[in-house]
């Protein structure tokens, strides 16, 4: 089966124009590179984006009862108003 794709693909190439050959082997080469830095990557997700949310971790309480909520997102639209006001 892969012998077979890898014949297909020749054979594709064969029939290409020389214009047409450099724009494939571009393709193609930015196709390893693309898979290999996937594969050397070895920061998870959260990783990347920087860490664990800061004021998800400052001990708020249960973020899933909505009162509490509620009152985290008021004192940090009242820390921000303060900030910007009295600066």
């Amino acid at each position: 089966m892969q012998s077979t794709n890898l014949q297909q693909i020749l054979q594709a190439i064969d029939s290409l124009d020389d214009r047409q050959i450099p724009v494939v082997l571009e393709f193609i080469l930015s196709l390893k590179s693309d898979i290999d830095h996937h594969l050397n990557s070895s920061q998870t997700v959260l990783e990347k984006m920087g860490g664990y949310p800061e004021f998800l971790l400052d001990g708020y309480g249960d973020l899933s009862d909505r009162d509490v909520r509620k009152q985290k997102i008021a004192d940090i639209i009242r820390s921000r108003h303060q900030a910007r006001n009295y600066e």
